[in-house]
């Protein structure tokens, strides 16, 4: 396999585990700002494990998704470039 062929591979690992990591950081940010106000009895440690746990999970079905929509978009521009670069037209 050709490294221009592999190099799709690293792109769309690397949107699935962005997408995947900023679910975890904001639900690890997000469960102990409002946990509270929603009645819960668990510690802020608790409440970071759980928010990053589950909004991890939620991002962990839509990552796939929005990696291959974003190698898509890429491929895309690499075959079909602009006609008018930097927004300059005749």
């Amino acid at each position: 396999m050709k490294l221009q062929e592999t190099h799709w591979a690293f792109y769309f690992l690397f949107w699935f585990l962005t997408v995947t990591g900023a679910g975890a950081l904001i639900g690890a940010i997000a469960f102990p700002l409002f946990g509270p106000f929603f009645g819960s009895n668990l510690t802020p440690l608790q409440h970071i494990l759980a928010g990053a746990r589950h909004l991890a999970f939620v991002a962990l079905i839509w990552a796939p998704g929005i990696a291959l929509v974003f190698c898509v978009i890429r491929a895309y521009h690499k075959k079909h470039p602009p006609k008018f670069p930097l927004g300059r037209q005749p």
